[in-house]
């Protein structure tokens, strides 16, 4: 129970540790740059939706189009040209990456302005300039500072003539970048560039997107534009977009109510589904996101502007250059330039060094949105709880379960888990805790459980040894170490055990024939083998009493199988007794001959004697009976005998039925047998004798002397050296006269051990 206490806490401990941390922003950056980054590595790149491509300008570019090498010194009349193009390829929305907020020549600058204004569909960058400025009290005096940003707009002909304007979505940083604001909050959550491409791309469903928005109970739209020719240009479509962002920010509940107006609506088409679903996604969102990245740098198709502009080339096919229902962005793209001046490290940056284009994180974010694809991380609540209950299952299971299971079994579920985030992060977009669990939890529940549980079956084996090693088998001290939940005490408890008593014969007229020396060795060169049997077979040792050895199975740890065991021991003894005699006769020493009972019953078993000297032994009935049949031994003729509770477990072995007999200081009658061998190793003739012997047996009990004298001859002349069989014919002889009381049952007394 102790244990079982202290493996809850540590999992309860362990999942603490990841939860706290997993609320921290250190544990979120952990799982931002590391587990994160695995899942993209893993998914590997996705197919982009195809209504989105990047014409990029890069060094190849230029050169093809004769123009000066940075693309500030262009003229702005060929960008227009570039609009003329688009449209006419059937472009939905046109986006320039680029900072237009210094005029050049005036008369390119009007015919680029003719363009976007004559397009229709063209959103243009604004820069947006962010500076802290101090914050003073009436006296004067400074209390603090404020961030503040502030909109710079292009050139004013430009910005006239845009359909929207917009910053870009993603701050300038020196490291991995993750996220996109679609709303930016600082600035009055003004729209970025892929949230205002979206608006603009969607403006052909503008009518049907605000029947929709009514039919949903939608508050705060009614003064807004029906139709895409009330929308304007940029200062109408800022509007347009900062009263529906206010309307689902005030109400929660609305983005789910637009969706089960637009599953329900028949008439719409799968691409105006599609649109108005993105946009209820652009509009009920945060306004910080998570890039789901398509892949390395070219992932979303990077068309040359020189080919655009000349209407194809060598290296692009005429299907490239089909922009029909598309969203074009436009800006500074090289795939091959590791130094291209406006660049992003993502997880996705070649080997090269060649990372994301700004102008194609700003398509990657306008495709989140559009196909409402973002990332969904977990939220505060459901990453506590996966980290508790992960943390928890991990702790306390390795803390609990032994070290063979618990580590392979840690590893298989952490592999389960592994796969169940990535399946979630590529089916659905879910992000949810990986780098925490298995870099910071698995460590810490395989480093302390492991050791602690080595610590706690150190100071286990510790008292196990000093408990049980002068008693049992080092073998069994360190199984018993293995198993450090079960109990094992040496305080007296009932069991069923079985106990074998193995005694030397004529032992006294040995010791007659040998010095103390000598007696001394032959003791222990008989010993010696034989308790390694006995170890062998999993018995404890109780004794050695002169020539005698007792051992008994069953304890101190439970073992279904002790009969067997206990049989399978004498078994070998008296081989090894027969290997033995050779050596004995080298050494001028006398043979020796044993004789061996097993018994089975319930004893008590446990630390004996006094506060001197203690033994762990077994007493009893049961154990007085095993000492009686190696009596036995001697008067039947036999090695070996067993009581019938011990035959009970012997299903493998041949066995003889000796007698059913009374021993000296006990009531109770008992059938006892003699084990010949496993039965899988009996020959026909042994089987026969057996066999024949039952029939003997059999008449015998029925009282028919002839009969029983009859088959007990054959046998005995068969053979004439087992004494049994001459016993039962001595005893027919004194029978067959006497007379037996009605309830005679054969039962022989014997009244001496």
């Amino acid at each position: 129970m102790q244990r079982l206490t202290k493996g809850l806490v540590f999992g309860v401990v362990t999942g603490l540790v990841g939860a706290i941390l997993g609320l921290t922003p250190l544990g979120a950056d952990f799982e931002k740059h590391i587990g994160l980054d695995w899942l993209f590595l893993v998914r590997g790149p996705i197919q982009p939706p195809p209504e989105v491509a990047v014409v990029a300008i890069n060094e190849r570019d230029i050169a093809g189009l004769g123009l000066p090498k940075l693309p500030r010194d262009w003229p702005r009349s060929i960008h227009g040209q570039l609009i003329e193009q688009l449209v006419a390829r059937g472009a939905s929305a046109i986006v320039f990456d680029m900072d237009f907020q210094r005029p050049k020549s005036t008369e390119d600058d009007a015919e680029f302005a003719r363009a976007v204004a004559a397009a229709e569909r063209v959103v243009l960058f604004e820069r947006l300039n962010g500076k802290r400025q101090p914050i003073y009290d009436m006296d004067g005096q400074q209390t603090g500072t404020i961030w503040v940003e502030e909109l710079v707009l292009p050139i004013p002909v430009l910005a006239e003539a845009a359909k929207a304007l917009a910053p870009f979505p993603v701050p300038k940083v020196q490291v991995n970048v993750y996220q996109f604001w679609p709303f930016k909050p600082s600035a009055g959550s003004v729209a970025t560039l892929p949230a205002a491409t979206l608006q603009v791309h969607a403006l052909p469903v503008q009518q049907r997107w605000m029947a929709v928005l009514e039919q949903a109970g939608a508050t705060g739209v009614q003064d807004l534009p029906r139709a895409e020719s009330g929308v304007g240009r940029a200062p109408g479509v800022n509007r347009l977009m900062l009263a529906l962002r206010g309307a689902f920010v005030n109400d929660p509940a609305l983005g789910d109510r637009v969706r089960a107006v637009l599953a329900a609506d028949a008439s719409l088409t799968a691409g105006e589904r599609r649109l108005m679903t993105a946009l209820a996604g652009l509009y009920e969102g945060g306004d910080n996101r998570y890039l789901n990245f398509y892949g390395p740098p070219g992932s979303i198709p990077n068309i040359p502007y020189n080919a655009v502009l000349k209407g194809g080339s060598k290296t692009v096919s005429p299907a490239a250059l089909d922009f029909t229902g598309k969203v074009v962005f436009v800006g500074l793209s090289d795939l091959y330039d590791p130094g291209q001046p406006d660049r992003f490290y993502t997880v996705f940056t070649n080997d090269d060094g060649v990372d994301l284009s700004g102008v194609e994180i700003a398509a990657t974010a306008f495709a989140n949105l559009l196909t409402d694809r973002n990332l969904r991380p977990a939220g505060a609540l459901e990453t506590a709880v996966i980290l508790l209950l992960v943390g928890f299952l991990l702790g306390s299971g390795i803390y609990l379960l032994s070290a063979v299971i618990a580590v392979p079994l840690a590893l298989v579920l952490s592999g389960l888990y592994i796969a169940a985030v990535q399946v979630a992060f590529n089916v659905v977009d879910l992000w949810l805790p990986l780098a925490i669990p298995m870099l910071v939890q698995l460590p810490i529940a395989l480093f302390v459980g492991l050791l602690a549980q080595y610590l706690t079956e150190a100071r286990s084996r510790r008292q196990l040894k000093s408990v049980f090693g002068q008693y049992v088998p080092p073998e069994i001290v360190e199984e018993m170490s293995r198993n450090p939940d079960e109990d094992f005490s040496v305080e007296g408890e009932s069991r069923e055990l079985s106990v074998l008593f193995c005694d030397i014969r004529s032992f006294t007229t040995i010791s007659e024939s040998l010095a103390a020396d000598e007696l001394k060795q032959l003791l222990n060169y008989f010993f010696t083998p034989m308790t390694k049997i006995i170890f062998e077979q999993r018995g404890t040792i109780d004794k050695y009493v002169g020539d005698m050895i007792m051992a008994f199975w069953g304890a101190p740890i439970h073992d279904p199988e002790h009969r067997q065991q206990a049989v399978d021991a004498a078994l070998a003894m008296l081989d090894q007794l027969e290997d033995m005699q050779t050596e004995l006769s080298e050494r001028n020493w006398p043979a020796i001959n044993i004789g061996i009972g097993i018994n089975t019953g319930m004893m008590n078993v446990g630390d004996m004697g006094s506060e001197y000297r203690r033994a762990y032994t077994v007493i009893g009935d049961a154990v007085n009976l095993g000492s009686r049949l190696e009596g036995l031994t001697k008067y039947y003729g036999v090695r070996l005998i067993v009581s019938e509770t011990t035959a009970e477990g012997l299903g493998s072995m041949l066995l003889r039925c000796l007698d059913r007999v009374k021993v000296k200081g006990k009531n109770e009658p008992v059938i006892i047998y003699e084990p010949v061998c496993r039965s899988s190793d009996a020959s026909n003739e042994c089987q026969a004798e057996l066999d024949t012997w039952e029939e003997a047996l059999a008449a015998y009990y029925e009282q028919r002397w002839d009969d029983a004298e009859t088959i007990l001859t054959g046998l005995h002349d068969a053979h004439p050296g087992t004494r049994l069989y001459s016993l039962y014919l001595e005893r027919i002889q004194g029978l067959r006269g006497a007379e037996l009381p009605d309830d005679w049952d054969g039962v022989f007394v014997h009244t001496s051990k």
